[in-house]
């Protein structure tokens, strides 16, 4: 990994021994002769591609100046083996103790596009540029100029993955059942993390971050899915997020049918111990 270091750069290059990682990829930070940096590993085929979206949904997040992210500096092959390494800027980060100044923050990044609405730089339509992956499940991100044919693909993806007879079942009520959940409101694209649970957020001298990004335009709500199934973020970061960012009618509803994703994104990445909870969901948006 050193000499590896060396080719992009780096004059000098010692391990740390300070490991780290999550339940997709593992990593360790190392000291340079520009700085600490930090490397994810991961050996499974679709690693270039994960960590390829991954970088490019922080460069994107980073330019908004919104919300602070570790700059990622580049995707190499996993010189030990299979698979592919991501280097970026190494931060030190702590538990997050301020959650309402990342719920403002995550405001002002899910507003930064509609601010440039009739501008060049406006996005006007749902999807990326490349492929992210939430966790190590590829999302396509075409663009399309709807949001709920954006989101009913992305469920769709996931049950095909799933191929569940259960779920299978349920699936074309579900996709039925979306649009009524979207009527009377207004969607334009927001740039979203993508897979923000409290395990992907902390803070850096006082300020929030956020990494392990799967980003892609689509609904400023849909961030906020997740933590209908992970708790971790407190009624002060939803106060102060809906400050930049107020509720709009429906939102409790989606907020399930947000939350439905990512339960299903994990049957498919961790077993059948997501299939009750899963089920259970889709009856429930289904009977709204």
């Amino acid at each position: 990994m050193e000499e590896c270091l060396k080719v992009l750069g780096f004059g000098t290059v010692k391990r740390s021994g300070k490991v780290g990682g999550g339940c997709i990829s593992e990593g360790e930070m190392y000291y340079t002769n520009q700085g600490k940096v930090f490397i994810k590993k991961n050996t499974d085929p679709i690693a270039r591609t994960m960590f390829e979206g991954e970088m490019a949904s922080l460069l994107t997040i980073e330019k908004t100046k919104s919300l602070r992210v570790p700059h990622p500096i580049a995707v190499v092959n996993n010189p030990e083996g299979p698979g592919a390494i991501l280097v970026m800027e190494y931060l030190d980060m702590t538990y997050l103790s301020d959650q309402a100044e990342l719920g403002r923050a995550l405001g002002r990044l899910h507003i930064d596009n509609r601010m440039k609405e009739g501008t060049e730089e406006y996005i006007d339509k749902f999807g990326f540029g490349v492929v992210t992956c939430c966790g190590s499940i590829p999302q396509a991100n075409q663009w399309d100029s709807s949001w709920v044919n954006f989101f009913e693909h992305k469920l769709k993806d996931q049950g095909d993955l799933l191929n569940d007879p259960d779920l299978m079942e349920l699936l074309p009520q579900l996709l039925d059942k979306i649009p009524a959940l979207f009527e009377g409101i207004e969607v334009k694209p927001s740039l979203v993390h993508g897979d923000l649970w409290s395990g992907n957020a902390a803070q850096c001298h006082g300020q929030p971050v956020i990494f392990d990004a799967a980003s892609f335009y689509g609904h400023d709500e849909y961030d906020l899915g997740i933590s209908g199934i992970f708790c971790g973020f407190s009624k002060e970061f939803f106060d102060a997020y809906h400050e930049i960012v107020p509720r709009v009618r429906g939102f409790e509803h989606r907020h399930k049918l947000y939350g439905l994703f990512h339960s299903l994104n994990h049957w498919n990445l961790f077993g059948l111990g997501y299939k009750t909870s899963s089920i259970r969901g889709v009856k429930e948006i289904i009977n709204l």
